[in-house]
């Protein structure tokens, strides 16, 4: 009987970090990243065709916030579940991202484990 991956889609400008997240995801049983963008422009193009169930969302990304791209998608994506990413805890772009849309937020820092729980979370 084959495992069913749930799939997660990373929106993340810089290429370290957007590279240490695929390999959480990759690596975590049950999960498979099927979309990797360095932009949200990038992402509102491609997103809606690559249909993630689970989009790992930078929120201060150049150009296009995180929090309009989440604007932007979650009418168009209605069942995706939009996890944001932030360096800090800024109240007012968190509340704007849950505004947006968004389910939740972690902090860039979080261990892989907390990371991994987050997802199982948002199913």
């Amino acid at each position: 009987m084959p495992v069913i991956a749930h799939t997660v889609a990373i929106v993340e400008d810089v290429a370290g970090t957007r590279g240490l997240l695929v390999e959480v995801v990759n690596q975590a049983p049950g999960f498979r990243c099927i979309a990797q963008h360095a932009s949200a422009e990038t992402a509102m193009a491609r997103l809606p065709a690559e249909a993630p169930e689970i989009v790992l969302m930078d929120i201060k990304l150049p150009g296009v916030s995180g929090i309009d791209c989440v604007r932007h998608l979650k009418p168009r994506m209605p069942r995706t579940q939009f996890l944001m990413l932030t360096t800090y805890e800024e109240a007012n772009d968190i509340f704007a991202a849950l505004e947006a849309g968004a389910v939740g937020y972690l902090l860039k820092r979080e261990a892989p484990e907390t990371l991994v729980a987050a997802l199982h979370e948002v199913l």
